[in-house]
C-alpha cells in the first residue's frame, strides 16, 4: 500500500540497525532493490563495513528488510 508506514532494518555481522517510521513510496526501481535519503538512513549503515581503497562506508550497499511500523 503507497505511503505505508514502515521501519527500515539492515543485517551486517549478524548485528540489526533500525531506522524508525518511513514512508513505503512506489518507485520504478528493479524488484529487491530500495532507496533512501541521507542523513536520514546513516543509522543504518554499519561504520565498520568500509570500501577497500577509498575508506568509506559501504553506504551503497547494505542488506535491509522492511517491516510495517
Amino acid at each position: 500500500e503507497p505511503k505505508q508506514p514502515v521501519n527500515l532494518i539492515s543485517h551486517w555481522e549478524g548485528k540489526q540497525r533500525k531506522a524508525n517510521l518511513f514512508l513505503a513510496i512506489p518507485y520504478n526501481i528493479p524488484n529487491g532493490c530500495a532507496a533512501a535519503y541521507f542523513p536520514e538512513t546513516n543509522v543504518l549503515v554499519p561504520l565498520e563495513s568500509t570500501a577497500k581503497i577509498s575508506n568509506t562506508p559501504t553506504s551503497k550497499s547494505i542488506i535491509i528488510t522492511i517491516e510495517a511500523a
